[in-house]
């Protein structure tokens, strides 16, 4: 039996901004996963920033969200994080972004990269 359809319903408030965090999430996840031998880049700086920068990118300013535990989040669901990993990731994430290292993507640049990947897929 296959779920309804419920499409046409539309979430507001604090379901509207946890629907995003989920989605936000899911789809981050899947993108990591897609990576190869992604489970040895658990301390990797580079996949740290790769996930920051979603979240920074995918996020609607107006709604107040935690973005660090929804990095954290992301690590739990990828690895298995003790207490202490969980501590230097968090310290790698507030370096990160005091140091500038997580970046937003022009709003034209972002558009036209969608634009590109639709057009490509299409083809």
């Amino acid at each position: 039996m296959q779920p309804l359809n419920l499409s046409y319903i539309k979430t507001k408030n604090t379901l509207q901004v946890a629907e995003h965090k989920s989605l936000l999430s899911m789809s981050i996840v899947e993108k990591v996963k897609e990576i190869e031998k992604y489970r040895s880049l658990k301390f990797d700086n580079e996949l740290l920033i790769f996930v920051c920068s979603c979240i920074e990118n995918a996020l609607d300013v107006a709604k107040k969200v935690d973005k660090k535990a929804i990095a954290l989040e992301i690590y739990e669901t990828l690895f298995e994080v003790t207490s202490d990993d969980r501590q230097v990731i968090s310290c790698a994430i507030d370096f990160l972004c005091n140091n500038g290292l997580v970046k937003k993507v022009n709003t034209l640049k972002k558009y036209a990269r969608i634009i590109e990947n639709y057009i490509v897929r299409k083809l």
